[in-house]
């Protein structure tokens, strides 16, 4: 690939499923206000494999003996469980947790979900994440993508690209998402160029497509994603800044354009393709739309952001 966007490539090593795991866990130790105050005192139920638990279980135990229906008490009390390799007790507090709760929660279904994984029931880990599309709690993109991670290890390729998929409206700008994405669309043989724009992948009717090492997109798809207008008229696309003012004018067949008044060369003309899209480089997008553009080799994915 010739056009000087950023190229990113695999990092070594399984660094999203490490990195997702990591804020799941933020997720778990940060309260949430509804039954945690707070982070647990002195950190002490912050990692799984945390020791010295042992005392501290008992007395949550003998707590909760006193007061069977306290979410707090239950909630520590499972996060302690699955610290110390007790899966199914963990379980069995959670699921009493969440019948306490008025609607699922992020924190109790990716406690779920972990302890599940552990035990090996990928299908009962997936089960429990799928009930947060079912509560009005915002959806972490971590969320997303672990369901993402635990569908690609259960051998649906397919499905797990779809939850990356969700886990990049989220998490826009994360390039480990756009890599993985990248490894599950080659997987599932999907060929082809795909573009994301501030996350969101674009459907179109003229595909993007790779010629003479030069990516070439249509514009208008990615300048209205980019809340630009377009206008097309006697073979001239202007595209308008409504923000600033700011307008780019392109002319069919020309390898120029105006931006800002200013003359600026393309590395290919712009050009009609069927059914009648106007499509320029790639490069011309990061260097003159006002955003920031990636390239994935893997998948062969564009994540374009604005900056």
């Amino acid at each position: 690939m010739q056009e000087q966007v950023q190229t990113r490539t695999r990092n070594e090593g399984d660094e999203l499923r490490i990195r997702v795991e990591q804020r799941l866990e933020q997720e778990i130790a940060e309260g949430d206000g509804e039954f945690e105050n707070g982070e647990f005192e002195n950190g002490e139920f912050a990692e799984p494999g945390a020791r010295g638990l042992e005392k501290r279980i008992a007395e949550l135990e003998s707590k909760l003996a006193e007061e069977p229906d306290d979410t707090k008490l239950l909630w520590k009390l499972a996060v302690a469980y699955r610290n110390v390799g007790e899966y199914d007790k963990a379980i069995e507090a959670l699921k009493k947790l969440e019948g306490l709760l008025t609607h699922p929660t992020a924190k109790v279904a990716v406690l779920l979900a972990q302890c599940f994984r552990a035990k090996g029931d990928r299908e009962a880990a997936l089960a429990e994440l799928e009930k947060l599309l079912e509560s009005p709690e915002t959806v972490p993109g971590a969320v997303y993508a672990y369901k993402g991670i635990l569908k690609e290890e259960l051998g649906m390729v397919e499905e797990a690209a779809e939850d990356m998929e969700e886990a990049l409206t989220v998490e826009p700008k994360d390039e480990d998402l756009y890599r993985k994405i990248g490894e599950l669309y080659e997987k599932a043989g999907r060929k082809g160029v795909k573009v994301f724009v501030n996350g969101k992948k674009l459907t179109f009717d003229s595909e993007p497509f790779i010629e003479n090492g030069r990516t070439m997109v249509p514009v208008r798809a990615i300048a209205e994603a980019l809340g630009l207008e377009v206008d097309y008229k006697d073979g001239v696309v202007t595209i308008t800044n409504p923000a600033d003012g700011k307008t780019v004018v392109l002319r069919v067949g020309r390898a120029e354009a105006e931006v800002g008044g200013q003359r600026v060369a393309l590395d290919a003309p712009a050009r009609v393709v069927p059914p009648g899209r106007t499509v320029i480089p790639l490069r011309f997008v990061s260097e003159n739309l006002g955003a920031s553009v990636d390239w994935f080799e893997d998948g062969q994915v564009v994540a374009v952001n604005e900056q």
